[in-house]
């Protein structure tokens, strides 16, 4: 088989050169074509790049002999990063790319973490590093589907482990190429929904994946930052045909320092997009604390309804002032829609535990929210007022019969136009 994409190899050829090299070889015995993206700036490369890192720096509006001279480490290594990052991204833009791997130790992880985040899901993507066992490494994990290879040798001065583990690793990206999938179609024919969800509205998460499953596929993002950010990307990526956004509150916890934000472009991706599209206010009256005790969290609790799920993780209640300025928030998110959009409002409480006749149910701040939001929204988007607890049969149905208006009403403009 002749392949016309490339396995990309982003390293720092100028420490990093003889183990890169061997990297290639190992992939190029594979049968697949190896091309060498080297963002080093500290010297001289020890190996021939395919795009050198003078061309890495000249796409970022400089060049590479500055940068080698320069005591900024922190800009040097923004700016190869963001030239990097436009070499790639014309690579993927022309087809040329059908995965990627770096190798390094800490910064070259965190440098190709960086690269990788802004590439497509549907490209594989892998870092072998020396340092993935140290704390933060957690950062390299972004919205597009990154694997981190733990390499227990230090990748400098190539040894028989080492060779091992650059064997794996040749062995691990190529094995993630040979079993991607080609484009994001559908599956089994049947068209692709995003939907949000969390632990508050499981039941009606349940009950909408099983009535819609006859016609399309449910994908779940559970809402806690990052798979809603997964999520968004994949929206921009028109791997979808709706969005179903059950749990949108990490615009209420970036807005108020919660635990579940995600990224200043949340509920807008969809709309702009103009897929179809309803929203719901799951959490959107809460914030998340995660990682405190009750002791830390005394000051706030004395003055907040709040549930504790377990010792390590509260959900705190906005006031009904709160809830009012955050609504115009919302609403200013959703009137970028430019396709089919309609917001349902669950009078009988937005969590599962929020029940009429308990103490964290207030239907006079729901009813502020949805006052205010109403003023703010413009006219094409519909807010519907359904007498029901978010996690209730009555309401999913009510989600259900508003995705298939939204989607009607979609299919018709298309149609006439």
């Amino acid at each position: 088989m002749v392949r016309d994409k490339h396995i990309v190899l982003i390293g720092t050829l100028d420490t990093k050169g003889e183990e890169i090299g061997y990297l290639k070889e190992l992939i190029l015995g594979r049968g697949y074509r190896p091309l060498i993206i080297d963002i080093g700036s500290g010297g001289e490369p020890r190996l021939e790049a395919d795009i050198t890192a003078d061309e890495v720096a000249r796409a970022a509006g400089t060049e590479i002999e500055k940068l080698r001279s320069s005591l900024d480490r922190q800009k040097v290594t923004e700016i190869m990063v963001r030239g990097a990052g436009v070499k790639l991204d014309t690579l993927c833009q022309n087809g040329e790319v059908e995965g990627v791997i770096s190798i390094g130790g800490m910064s070259s992880m965190l440098m190709a973490a960086e690269i990788m985040t802004k590439m497509p899901f549907s490209i594989p993507k892998l870092i072998v590093s020396s340092a993935a066992s140290m704390p933060g490494s957690n950062r390299i994990f972004g919205p597009t589907g990154i694997t981190l290879m733990h390499s227990l040798f230090d990748i400098g001065g190539l040894n028989y482990l080492l060779r091992a583990q650059l064997s794996r690793a040749a062995g691990a990206i190529c094995g993630m190429v040979e079993g991607n999938f080609s484009s994001p179609g559908p599956t089994e024919d049947k068209p692709m929904v995003a939907m949000s969800v969390y632990g508050y509205v499981d039941n009606c998460a349940r009950y909408i994946s099983e009535t819609l499953a006859g016609q399309y596929e449910l994908i779940h993002f559970h809402a806690t930052g990052m798979p809603e950010i997964a999520m968004e990307k994949l929206i921009e990526e028109d791997f979808f045909c709706g969005v179903i956004d059950l749990v949108p509150s990490s615009v209420t916890n970036e807005k108020f320092g919660g635990s579940r934000a995600s990224w200043s472009r949340r509920l807008e991706v969809a709309g702009e997009k103009g897929i179809p599209q309803v929203v719901a206010p799951a959490g959107v009256n809460t914030i998340s604390r995660v990682g405190f005790t009750a002791e830390e969290l005394a000051p706030e609790l004395k003055i907040r309804k709040h549930y504790f799920m377990d010792e390590k993780r509260v959900t705190v209640w906005l006031n009904i002032d709160e809830l009012e300025d955050i609504s115009s928030t919302y609403a200013e998110k959703l009137n970028k829609a430019v396709g089919p959009t309609k917001f349902l409002v669950p009078m009988g409480g937005w969590l599962s535990i929020e029940k009429e006749g308990t103490n964290l149910y207030d239907r006079q701040s729901i009813q502020a929210f949805v006052v205010r939001l109403k003023e703010k929204l413009k006219a094409e988007i519909e807010v519907i007022e359904v007498e029901a607890n978010i996690d209730s049969p009555a309401f999913a149905q009510a989600i259900v019969s508003a995705f298939k208006e939204v989607v009607r009403n979609y299919s018709d403009k298309r149609s006439a136009s």
